[in-house]
């Protein structure tokens, strides 16, 4: 998935499907690697149909990116929210790379997006790669990659773990 270089756009916290290319070639030993991209925060996770490459098309083609000076007098100090082909929101600001001057995320609580705190991603993540065959791990298996894998404290139970398996069951359709 190549990003336009002017783009800062972090696919492993906004794109679900970036996200599952990690999952399918992610192995046990590779997520803490992986994983530690995340940081700590929440994010919106887009799982719309559009590709990378589609939904840079659609940003670029809606914004003066042509230059840095252009595009920062565009924002004029704020950030811009614009809609894309399939009603999804996107938050443009700038960016804090240089020559990536373009900061691009989903729009909180968009359509076609799903907010998520950082650790429930890590974990289903985590589960995914781990138990690949399990859709709803039980407390032991989540307990153990929480707690050897991710270095995160262990849920008490399973009614803990309804919005871990909302984010896998997206993640996995």
């Amino acid at each position: 998935m190549p990003i336009p270089a002017n783009i800062l756009f972090n696919a492993l916290k906004h794109h679900k499907g970036y996200i599952r290319q990690q999952i399918a070639t992610a192995t046990p030993t590779t997520l803490p690697g992986l994983l530690k991209k995340l940081g700590n925060s929440q994010m919106d996770i887009y799982y719309g149909y559009l590709t990378p490459e589609r939904l840079f098309e659609e940003v670029l083609a809606q914004i003066p990116a042509e230059t840095a000076s252009a595009y920062l007098a565009w924002l004029n100090g704020e950030y811009k929210e614009i809609i894309l082909s399939d009603n999804s929101k996107w938050i443009l600001l700038e960016g804090n790379v240089p020559g990536q001057y373009i900061h691009l995320h989903p729009a909180r609580y968009s359509p076609e997006s799903m907010r998520v705190k950082a650790p429930i991603l890590k974990t289903a993540i985590a589960c995914i790669v781990c138990h690949p065959r399990i859709v709803h791990p039980d407390l032991v298996m989540v307990n153990q990659i929480r707690k050897t894998i991710l270095q995160l404290s262990p849920v008490k139970d399973l009614a803990q773990c309804q919005h871990l398996w909302q984010v896998m069951k997206m993640l996995l359709v």
